[in-house]
Formats: C-alpha cells, structure tokens, sequence
C-alpha cells in the first residue's frame, strides 16, 4: 500500500531519471524497492500526474544512494551529443549507455559547482573552425595546430595543449564499456572531455585528439562526423607532410619498423597502420596482413612498447584545492557536490600527486 504521509515538493523529474541512470535501476525496479507503483515514478518522471511524500522521497533518495537535496536542485541532463569515441571492438548496450550518461551528467553537475570556488584560465584560443569552410576535417587539423604555434612533427603533450585552451579532462570509471570518451560543450561551462580511465596510453592521445575533433568542428550531429573527427586526429597528430617520408623507404612495413614509427609519433600501431593506407603507402590488403599478423601474435589490443598515459592536471588541480588547500572534509565535499560522502569513491581519486596545477581562487 502506498504511503500518504506529508507532501513535499515533487523533486526535478531530470535528477531523478539521472539518479536512476547512475545506479542502472529501471522503473519498475525502483518503484518495488520503495513500494510504489511503476506508473507513479514515470509521473514523477515526467513532472506531473503524481505527488510525493516526503516518507516516499526519503526511500527513493535511500534506494538510489543519493542525498534527498540532489533531487531537488535545478539543471537538466546533458545528452553525449557529438562525442562519443569508441573502441569498435564492439557497439555498447542501452544499458552502458544509460550509466555512462549518469556518471558523465553528475560529474558535470558537481564540477560546475566547484567552479563557483576556482577559476580555469586558458592560454591559448580554441577556435570554432568548420569542414565546409576548409575543405576538409585534416586540414581543419593544421589550422589548429597552427593556431597553436604546434612546430612540425610530432605533438608533445595533448592533454596539456588541451587544458592550456581550456578545456576539461575528465576521468571516469566507465567499468566494461567500449567507449573511450565523451565530450559536452555547453554555454555556462568550459569544454569537457570524459575519459573512461582504463583507456592505455596507446589510444589516449588519439582519443583525446578526436573528441578535441568534435569540439572544434561539430556543432550539430552528422553521419560522418566519426570519420570527420579520426581524419582531424590523424593530421592532428601525424601530419601528413611530416610523416609521409617516414613511410616512403619501399620496404614492406613490418611490426618492427611500426613499433619504432611509434615510438617517435607516441600513437599506437593501429593508428600507424590506418596512417599508411590514408597515405596510400599501404594497400588495403597489406593493412589486413599487418593486423592478421599482430592478431596471431595476441598483440592487437595489448600492442608491443606501450606508451606512458598522459596525466590530466587541471581536474586534479580542483580536487586538489578542496582536499588539501581549503581543508574540505568528506562531508564538506559531499554537501557541496550533492553526494553522499560514503559514495565519493565512485567518482573521485583523491590520491594526492606531485604539481598539481595551481588555481585561481574566486
């Protein structure tokens, strides 16, 4: 039987499919945990038809792990929009998808909170620059890393180009999902790029180069904006000028070579070898015979030489001032952000790191 105990304000409908999302609970789940009816949390859902009591509020709140007052605050959740980078091992499902919209959505939610306490500088513009306009996603790529005063060859830190123009890295528990990253452009918060913190160091600059892709040329989503934002990464991080020569000896391009060309470019084999076709220095069946080859060595998704990852500082940095510069306890930290302080781990690696990056306080 349903409780009609005291009525409270019914809670914004979007923190409440966002908790649900988070915790991967569906409807019917949630609604038997608390004792209601299925029908009256899709109300609630859709922000009319239905009333609730504070009792009922409270049970909700304890059954998706999550303060009362989360429910209760304003925002709305953020779709992926252009970016969504996968690993194309395989598509994720509904329910990867849901959780990843949860994690990456409350992230969002509290890191706009903390930056009513800091302040991110940029150093550097990032442009707004359109294929239609230069002819091509590669040659959007040069235009930016010209911008950016990027010398020939190979890029020195992505992560840091990255922050210094402002935008946000992210990184998240995305648990088994194939997705590496996701980014959100909204008008009242720097960029932001989610990174699903068990990307390797061999794909963490191409992924970051690519969702930087979306950022830069995508406003709107189209078919081939996926293929748009590998051309820009690829030109991003091999320009084709620069490399070409490394590819042009006429010898067959073997594992060995691949792992040395990897080594100077800090990009994996796979990014080498699609490279090579691009470049037309390889045939489409001699890319076959290289990945048959390092899927018969069991070295296609655990490459040979792996490069160190890029530390993301500036997301760090804001933790970092809460933690150890204004002296934040867990239950501080978790008022401020909306979470229980039992739950912080889920989101949040607090292990203290050297140079940290220094924030302006506001």
């Amino acid at each position: 039987m349903e409780s009609t105990t005291s009525k409270s304000q019914n809670p914004n409908p979007e923190m409440l499919i966002l908790a649900r999302e988070l915790r991967g609970v569906s409807q019917t789940d949630l609604a038997e945990r608390v004792g209601l009816k299925q029908p009256r949390i899709a109300k609630l859902e859709i922000g009319h038809g239905a009333e609730i009591s504070e009792e009922e509020m409270s049970k909700i709140a304890q059954v998706l792990r999550m303060p009362v007052k989360f429910f209760y605050q304003s925002g709305d959740r953020v779709g992926f929009g252009t970016s969504e980078m996968y690993t194309r091992t395989r598509q994720m499902v509904a329910s990867e998808k849901k959780r990843i919209s949860g994690v990456v959505n409350v992230l969002r939610l509290q890191l706009k909170k903390m930056l009513d306490f800091v302040e991110i500088g940029a150093t550097r513009q990032l442009p707004r620059m359109s294929v239609a306009e230069y002819g091509s996603a590669g040659t959007v790529a040069l235009a930016v890393r010209s911008a950016w005063g990027i010398p020939s060859g190979p890029v020195k830190n992505v992560t840091k180009l990255l922050e210094a123009a402002g935008v946000i890295v992210v990184e998240c528990d995305f648990g088994t999902s194939p997705i590496d990253a996701t980014s959100i452009v909204t008008a009242d918060m720097p960029p932001c790029i989610f990174m699903n913190k068990n990307v390797p160091g061999d794909r963490w600059r191409f992924t970051l180069a690519h969702e930087l892709a979306h950022i830069v040329m995508h406003s709107a989503p189209h078919p081939a904006m996926e293929e748009e934002a590998d051309e820009f990464a690829s030109e991003f991080l091999m320009p084709s000028e620069d490399i070409a020569p490394m590819l042009a000896f006429g010898e067959r391009l073997g594992l060995e070579k691949l792992v040395v060309l990897k080594e100077i470019w800090n990009v994996s084999i796979a990014a080498l070898v699609m490279k090579a076709e691009a470049l037309r220095k390889i045939t489409p069946n001699q890319k076959k015979w290289i990945y048959a080859l390092m899927n018969k060595q069991g070295i296609r998704i655990s490459e040979p030489a792996p490069l160190a990852r890029e530390r993301a500082s500036v997301f760090e940095g804001i933790l970092g001032y809460f933690r150890e510069t204004a002296k934040f306890s867990d239950e501080v930290f978790a008022d401020m952000v909306m979470h229980l302080p039992e739950e912080l781990s889920e989101l949040y690696d607090y292990a203290p790191r050297p140079n940290r990056v220094r924030l302006r306080v506001v």
